[in-house]
């Protein structure tokens, strides 16, 4: 068990540094001082120095101010890509003392791997919070942030037993929701660059909604019906469409007959199709960069977020019922 003791301080703070260094330090620190937990790792006494937590505490109120600015904190973010991974393994390398270089690497590895993904999964977070207008969310997961990180660091020193668990749950929670968020991620940095581009170009948004992309275009006139026509085609990105993972790129095509959607699965290129008496209904709700449409069938709802330019194109009376 005491190897468990062991790992359990060593990965628990490396994996917590992700989220917020500099608090990690400062509660370290703090606790190695005032001898706030007994039985602490030895190694850990340099943080107990007075330097290393007055400076601890001077970044951890910086960061505690430009966490909770909507923007900026995506900025401190990126800054601190390189900064929290090199923290958490410093932490993991300095908690194993004089071991053989062969050990030190394998922390420093570990240590590295767990701030890491800690800070994509709390990097990704923010930028998915961000994307709602309104600033309050971000303040208040920030919040929890500050109050989850001096918990779990004080947590780790003084169970390490139990934080050892606790941090591998973490980990391998993180693992199963890391694609989601990596589709996430790319989904909004997408939008935002289309943004961008229609900005600095000042194309009109909608100049190719008739003419799809070759590879699409090949594929659909292998399904077209004799008489289907083209009315509008996009870029979007799956919210509830069966067979494709949530936030997934899907390519959209509307005709006279269906809706098509053309997207990448296991390799190969495979197609859902929503014919038009099927429809019900459909709604748009606008959004910043993103705006969300919902069809209603006669299976079920379709859900997909199309680039917010490119939703004003589309043709009201290219779908049945009303865009309610």
């Amino acid at each position: 068990m005491e190897i468990i003791a062991k790992l359990g301080s060593l990965l628990g703070l490396s994996f917590i540094s992700g989220i917020n260094l500099y608090a990690t330090v400062a509660v370290t620190g703090i606790c190695t001082k005032y001898r706030l937990i007994e039985g602490l790792p030895p190694e850990l006494g340099v943080l107990g120095n007075d330097a290393v937590i007055a400076v601890a505490l001077f970044l951890y109120l910086v960061e505690f101010f430009a966490d909770k600015i909507p923007g900026f904190d995506m900025l401190w973010d990126s800054i601190h890509t390189v900064i929290r991974p090199l923290g958490g393994a410093f932490l993991a390398l300095l908690q194993v003392g004089e071991a053989t270089p062969a050990l030190e690497v394998i922390a420093f590895m570990v240590g590295a791997s767990l701030a890491s993904a800690a800070h994509v999964t709390k990097a990704g977070a923010r930028i998915i919070i961000n994307t709602s207008p309104e600033p309050f969310s971000n303040i208040l997961v920030s919040f929890a942030e500050d109050i989850g990180v001096i918990w779990f660091s004080y947590f780790s020193l003084a169970y390490p037993r139990t934080a050892f668990f606790v941090t591998v749950a973490l980990v391998a929670g993180i693992l199963l929701v890391m694609p989601l968020i990596f589709r996430t991620i790319r989904m909004i940095f997408s939008a935002l660059l289309f943004r961008m581009k229609r900005v600095l170009s000042r194309a009109g948004p909608g100049e190719d909604v008739n003419v799809p992309p070759f590879h699409v275009d090949a594929w659909f006139e292998s399904q077209r019906k004799a008489d289907e026509k083209i009315r509008w085609n996009a870029k979007v990105f799956a919210g509830r469409i069966p067979d494709v993972p949530r936030f997934a790129p899907v390519h959209m095509v509307v005709t006279t007959k269906a809706v098509h959607f053309f997207y990448r699965r296991r390799m190969k290129t495979r197609s859902a199709i929503v014919p038009l008496e099927e429809i019900h209904t459909w709604k748009r709700y606008p959004g910043i960069v993103l705006t969300r449409w919902l069809l209603r069938t006669s299976t079920g709802d379709w859900l997909f977020h199309v680039y917010q330019p490119l939703s004003g194109t589309f043709p009201k009376d290219a779908l049945p019922g009303a865009d309610a």
